[in-house]
């Protein structure tokens, strides 16, 4: 079609007959589609079950969304303009495209850290008042568990979260060890996953904040990154990624919809693609994250045990609670009281069987009215009764979504 210079067609040069495209067959399975969505409802949010073994994304639901049919023959401008300007942010894929501070959802892999880094070991114990100080800096920071947790080892740390553990862990690693760590999970950086909408969110360190802001990077700052928050975010796609990774004791899986195409009436299975695993110094410190991540779901003082209590198969997880704006020092905070868009996001990540990992399960829903444990662990329970069922013992009873290219 030719053109003048404002852009409206003159006349048609040639025309080209359509061609059919290839047949693919994609990893989504159609029932954990529908519960997930059904799960959401209408609140900002996003769930992830993918396949621990091939990175295969068993489900990818991100709400609120819109009605595509809006797109077929050509969307109104009104129409595109609602969905541009909504403050839902129905077109943002929240899955790959939503930074969120990662919360305690991270406390796996930093407590990794400082035993690998031997700053920790297994036997080591702090004493948990319910809060921490940095000596010389007039501010006590809080632990959510407001009377403390007492004393305290790595294990009792993610399996209960406890914040002031990991305020003193992460002062001692300092926040670029703990960066560049956190970059061999992916964070900071695309999972790889064969879609184009998604971002890096960020990963900071003392350089980046000199680079960005040109300040100096301060240890209260330290403290913040050490329970995933401050200028930390990671989408749900990247905590997907790291959660598999310590699954799978370090091998790390780049996800993928495709699971193949059909070639001249013959299914060809796409290739399940790897990135630099992570190799640990002493391979018992993933026994020790894991037995702790296996204590979030099935032990009395763990965070989801509540929502995993009685269920049919083993698992494994963590709870995180992330903060949307800070708390002044004396401020409590209370989740009925205060606007809907300062409200923490309820996070949660796992993998289960606990013993030999089948599926990741990430669940984020901002702006809650309660934390991971309350909120967002119910929901990864649900849809994991559901995997269980459609996927249990090896018999798949899968229908994958097919689509033509």
């Amino acid at each position: 079609v030719e053109v003048n210079n404002r852009g409206r067609a003159v006349r048609t040069l040639s025309i080209e007959a359509p061609t059919p495209g290839q047949d693919i067959v994609l990893e989504l399975d159609l029932e954990l589609q529908r519960k997930a969505a059904e799960l959401l409802g209408e609140q900002r949010g996003s769930i992830i079950l993918m396949d621990a073994t091939t990175g295969g994304i068993l489900s990818m639901t991100s709400t609120p969304s819109y009605d595509p049919n809006w797109f077929v023959n050509g969307i109104s401008v009104k129409q595109y303009q609602s969905l541009l300007n909504s403050t839902q942010s129905p077109l943002l894929n929240r899955v790959t495209q939503g930074a969120y501070p990662p919360a305690s959802t991270v406390k796996p892999q930093i407590g990794l850290l400082g035993l690998e880094d031997g700053t920790i070991t297994e036997k080591t114990r702090i004493w948990d008042p319910g809060w921490f100080e940095i000596k010389g800096v007039d501010r006590r920071y809080r632990d959510w568990l407001a009377w403390g947790h007492g004393w305290v080892d790595v294990e009792t740390a993610i399996t209960e979260s406890c914040d002031t553990f990991y305020y003193d862990l992460a002062l001692k690693l300092g926040v670029d060890k703990i960066s560049s760590f956190m970059e061999q999970f992916g964070f900071g950086q695309k999972t790889g996953i064969d879609l184009h909408e998604e971002v890096s969110a960020l990963m900071p360190s003392r350089g980046w904040k000199r680079a960005r802001f040109g300040q100096p990077w301060y240890a209260g700052e330290t403290l913040s990154v050490g329970i995933g928050q401050s200028y930390w975010t990671a989408t749900p796609m990247q905590l997907a990624v790291a959660t598999a990774m310590v699954a799978n004791k370090g091998e790390h899986l780049v996800p993928r919809l495709l699971k193949g195409k059909i070639q001249d009436g013959e299914f060809e299975e796409a290739l399940i693609t790897h990135r630099e695993p992570l190799k640990l110094k002493d391979s018992n410190n993933w026994e020790i994250i894991t037995k702790a991540m296996r204590n979030v779901n099935m032990e009395q003082k763990g965070t989801a045990q509540s929502a995993f209590k009685d269920a049919p198969y083993s698992s494994a997880g963590k709870t995180g609670t992330a903060q949307v704006r800070s708390l002044g020092q004396e401020e409590e905070y209370n989740a009925e009281d205060i606007a809907e868009r300062y409200r923490d996001n309820a996070m949660y990540v796992g993998y289960a069987p606990a013993d030999d990992p089948k599926v990741i399960v990430v669940v984020t829903i901002e702006n809650s009215l309660g934390g991971g444990g309350s909120v967002a662990a119910p929901v990864a329970r649900k849809m994991l009764d559901l995997w269980h069922t459609r996927f249990n013992n090896g018999n798949k009873q899968q229908e994958n979504t097919n689509a033509d290219d």
